[in-house]
């Protein structure tokens, strides 16, 4: 027996094998979705992902606890703060879209315009949004009409139906236009206006020897019907004692429906449910505790169809087709109904026939929310690495069946005695099958087509070196990738003159600087004096989060000499530098410069403390580095403002006002333009 911490809970995990009503382990073929065990290459993000939504118009929203999205190998990073917008199609995640998000997203959904946020952050955009927001799809920006009540604690799960929107996750009040309502661990708002729906009542009571007491609502379906499936760690709903885990409540009240019965869900127990998924006529569960369990249910009765247990948390599950996808932290040999797999398998809905599908995730915890469309599956985690390929956190597979071909190669060179040095970036997405060679074409750099004929076929690696050239000629080129589906269109053109002319990179430019307005971060540099041999062809802008350690951030074309971006998260320093690049290769860095979050948030809660002599008391404290950056100090003696210092880098005050024999207690806050931190610790002293 062994001890699984994840992000939910710590539980006992046992290695057992129970399959409901006597089902044989089958290994079935014939109804899974042809993905190949390795995902395609796409971008991922530099912390968890805790939620996946794909979108009507085919691109992908993910949500979770990040601050970039990033390529494949962790290198190349764009600013994102916990959601981002994903295109499948081109495996790259829309560096445009940013908005700004002070905590995690936990939840995600949309009615087609407009997406909702749900989680446990305090700001959005700037703006005070209390675990809920919504923003225009199209932009990212925040919806200012719309404005949902204030919870007490996260939310974790959210469905749209109908014009509702249905919550769940772990608090126990929502404030509505003043009023505090104890509604806990559900809820049902006005999808148009936010507005908080009283006649919505269902209650999630806590498990009585649960230690200490929850009754949280991890997961939440809509079913065709209308009906709100719950599942999570609650003891019942409304008291029914057939609700334990799991319940269907009236969409309109909130009661629980008779006809559906929960039942044991992972051997002889009714464990804690962290996500939910359907077909239509059946209810698959992802079961935490004793080892986790992934579950079929009948959608009418609560009647277990089939289910496998796990030795680890079972923590999303997700169709495609007739194919449930069971996501969690188990994995090692026998580790998913006696089958091996490493945090994700793959069950024939139907039968609940284990089928031979088998990536391995490279995690501890593994998958924690997964996504699906009618041709994908996705994942998002805690991994680095899914099916032998780096991925960060999130991870896309798609149907064999609808596979692509791979995107553009971008393609660059040198130039050398007789020689033309070609060199290409693979794709950012190889369309689902993995890249089988690269083709190259060449022309002379006046012709107006290429020959039908390519001038090389590269099946390993990403350079060729074109001898066959002739010194002072010019040359023009064009390449393009290859999968099992078919060649993906031609790269960008590149063109050469090869030669014995010296060639040379640029100089280092100069005078970057770094100024900040209102929240965002702005760069501005002077081109190198020297722009070497061939001419300049982009600036590359490097970021890190310590001085001289930073990792390319984006490029920009030759003749731009300015950056914008988010500002750092509070408490964050971004270090920048700028380097010049041509056909050769880069300049030395730029000089450095920084910037520090001050702006991204209201600053943390100081530490005082005092000395009283006969004629004064001399207050010092420290500040807290972990909010934003102070502009002023206000110094409070009684709970009445004494001073208001403008100095931000003050840390004492001296109060000459005191009368020996009085007894005083003094308290400082810390304010900048976004607003005040926490008063500090009072400190309470007699003047002798």
């Amino acid at each position: 027996m062994s001890s699984y911490s994840t992000g939910f809970r710590t539980v006992l995990v046992t290695v057992v094998t129970v399959v409901t009503a006597a089902l044989a382990v089958v290994m079935a073929t014939s109804t899974q979705a042809a993905l190949s065990t390795a995902p395609a290459q796409t971008w991922g993000v530099n912390g968890r992902v805790s939620a996946i939504l794909p979108l009507p118009s085919g691109r992908v929203v993910v949500g979770g606890s990040f601050t970039a999205v990033v390529d494949g190998a962790g290198m190349t990073q764009f600013a994102a703060t916990n959601v981002a917008l994903f295109d499948p199609v081109t495996g790259r995640f829309d560096s445009s879209w940013r908005p700004s998000v002070n905590g995690s997203v936990n939840a995600l959904a949309t009615d087609g315009s407009r997406l909702f946020l749900g989680g446990a952050f305090t700001k959005v955009g700037g703006a005070n949004r209390d675990k809920l927001a919504a923003l225009t799809l199209g932009s990212g920006a925040l919806e200012t009409g719309w404005v949902g009540p204030q919870l007490d604690g996260p939310v974790d799960v959210m469905r749209l139906s109908a014009g509702a929107l249905f919550l769940g996750g772990n608090w126990n009040t929502v404030t509505s236009a003043g009023t505090a309502y104890a509604q806990a661990k559900v809820a049902k708002l006005s999808a148009a206006t936010g507005a908080f729906d009283r006649t919505f009542r269902p209650t999630a009571n806590p498990t009585p020897t649960d230690v200490p007491p929850s009754g949280r609502v991890w997961a939440l379906l809509v079913l065709g019907n209308g009906n709100v499936v719950l599942g999570g760690d609650f003891g019942d709903i409304n008291g029914a004692t057939a609700t334990r885990r799991i319940a269907i409540v009236d969409p309109v009240t909130g009661a629980p429906l008779k006809g559906f019965q929960s039942k044991p869900n992972n051997g002889t127990s009714t464990a804690t449910i962290l996500d939910l998924a359907t077909d239509g006529s059946t209810i698959y569960e992802a079961v935490a505790g004793g080892g986790g369990a992934c579950t079929a249910v009948d959608a009418a009765t609560g009647a277990v169809r089939w289910s496998w247990r796990s030795n680890g948390d079972m923590q999303s599950v997700r169709v495609v087709g007739s194919t449930v996808y069971c996501g969690g932290h188990f994995g090692g040999t026998a580790s998913f109904g006696n089958q091996t797999r490493n945090k994700v398998a793959a069950v024939d809905g139907g039968s609940g026939a284990i089928l031979p599908w088998a990536p391995v995730i490279n995690s501890a915890l593994g998958v924690w929310s997964m996504g699906s469309d009618t041709t994908r599956l996705y994942l998002g985690g805690d991994f680095t690495k899914a099916g032998g390929v780096a991925q960060q956190h999130f991870a896309m597979w798609v149907d064999g069946a609808a596979a692509s071909v791979p995107g553009a190669p971008v393609l660059s060179g040198s130039v050398g005695d007789a020689v033309v040095h070609l060199s290409w970036q693979p794709p950012s997405s190889d369309g689902g099958s993995t890249i089988l060679r690269y083709k190259v074409w060449r022309k002379p750099a006046g012709d107006t087509s290429y020959p039908n004929a390519a001038l090389a076929t590269v099946s390993s690696g990403t350079t060729y070196d074109d001898t066959t050239v002739t010194n002072g000629t010019a040359y023009t080129y064009r390449a393009l990738a290859v999968n099992g589906v078919g060649s993906g269109p031609y790269s960008n053109e590149f063109t050469a003159t090869p030669g014995t002319t010296a060639q040379s990179v640029p100089s280092a430019p100069s005078g970057l600087t770094a100024t900040v307005g209102g929240t965002t971060v702005s760069l501005a540099w002077t081109a190198p004096a020297l722009p070497g041999n061939p001419a300049l062809t982009r600036y590359d802008i490097y970021r890190g989060t310590a001085s001289g350690q930073r990792n390319l951030l984006t490029s920009v074309p030759a003749g731009t000499t300015t950056y914008s971006e988010a500002l750092p998260p509070a408490g964050t320093t971004y270090f920048y530098a700028v380097r010049a690049v041509n056909t050769v290769g880069s300049s030395a860095d730029s000089n450095e410069v920084s910037t520090a979050g001050s702006a991204a948030g209201v600053p943390g809660q100081p530490t005082l403390a005092a000395t009283a002599t006969s004629t004064a008391v001399d207050l010092t404290w420290t500040a807290d580095g972990s909010g934003g950056t102070a502009d002023k100090w206000v110094i409070l003696r009684d709970n009445v403002q004494l001073a208001r210092l403008t100095d931000p880098t003050a840390r004492s005050y001296r109060d000459t006002t005191v009368v020996r024999g009085t007894t005083y207690t003094y308290k400082v806050r810390a304010v900048n333009a976004v607003g005040s931190s926490p008063n500090s610790n009072a400190v309470t002293v007699t003047v002798p």
